[in-house]
């Protein structure tokens, strides 16, 4: 357990800096801390690890993850927050703080200081990856995580309770689509616990979820670089877009998305819809359409 301040401290410092919490940008604090500790296990980072938390908010779960990882990046967007944070985490010598968007790079990408910042991971260690995300970038940091040059071992992410069971959702089934998809095909994923709105301030107005992922060692070796996991990514998100279709409407759009054509005499059955598919068989498709 790593002692803190009684949150009255920190209560008094968002005031002095005329901090009030937005809700877009998923401000609700988890006050917690037997949840701060259980997620850090959760994550189990070793003294060998990188762990990149996005959203350190206060630095209550920082602190946690720096008592066993061996680094920890943490990003913050708000400058407020960044200000309270920094003198209070000064002092822990495997903590790098960044003010930045963790999505501030060209067209939604992760920013290219994380990136960099991330890209010194131990050769012995594993990059895991924390998170609490408001709804609006939940998708966007999950493709960019499933793109990353070096897949995170694992990560822990805090989100609303409708984006876990989307990402962990089985083929077939409501919820199964192009997310699910994308990150299935690198992670395995679940929803392993729920996170009621009371021990959250402010209250957000949904339940949220923690969802783990696990990186596949089974995955598809045409998935083993960056740019192929980005297109096959992009692939399976323009196929969901009218889910309730058959391939032979859907896929001609999917292919131009990547910029391939469909090829003649395609042995794929064209009378099936995506939401059909497990990840195999979209995979499968994909490679069919050739690769540059």
């Amino acid at each position: 357990m790593t002692a803190r301040d009684p949150f009255t401290h920190y209560r008094e410092a968002m005031a002095a800096v005329g901090f009030t919490p937005s809700s877009v940008l998923g401000q609700n604090f988890l006050l917690d801390p037997s949840l701060h500790r259980w997620l850090c296990a959760q994550a189990a980072p070793t003294a060998a690890d990188l762990v990149l938390e996005i959203g350190v908010g206060l630095g209550f779960l920082t602190r946690e993850l720096a008592a066993v990882a061996g680094t920890v990046v943490g990003v913050e967007i708000d400058r407020r927050l960044f200000c309270i944070v920094a003198p209070e985490l000064a002092t822990m010598a495997n903590v790098r703080l960044l003010h930045a968007d963790a999505l501030g790079g060209p067209g939604r990408s992760l920013h290219a200081d994380v990136v960099a910042a991330i890209a010194a991971v131990p050769a012995a260690g594993e990059l895991i990856v924390v998170a609490n995300l408001p709804y609006s970038v939940s998708g966007p940091l999950l493709a960019e995580l499933c793109a990353l040059p070096r897949l995170p071992a694992r990560a822990v992410l805090l989100v609303q309770k409708e984006m876990a069971q989307r990402v962990a959702a089985a083929p077939r089934t409501a919820d199964w689509g192009g997310l699910s998809a994308q990150v299935q095909a690198t992670f395995t994923a679940r929803s392993i616990r729920d996170v009621p709105p009371q021990v959250f301030r402010p209250r957000p107005k949904v339940v949220s979820a923690v969802l783990r992922l696990e990186r596949r060692q089974d995955s598809d070796p045409a998935l083993a670089t960056a740019a192929a996991r980005r297109e096959f990514g992009v692939f399976v998100r323009a196929l969901f877009q009218q889910r309730r279709k058959v391939l032979r409407t859907t896929l001609p759009a999917a292919a131009a998305a990547i910029e391939r054509p469909v090829p003649a005499g395609l042995t794929v059955d064209l009378g099936r819809r995506a939401e059909q598919l497990a990840v195999a068989d979209l995979v499968a498709i994909w490679r069919s359409l050739g690769r540059s």
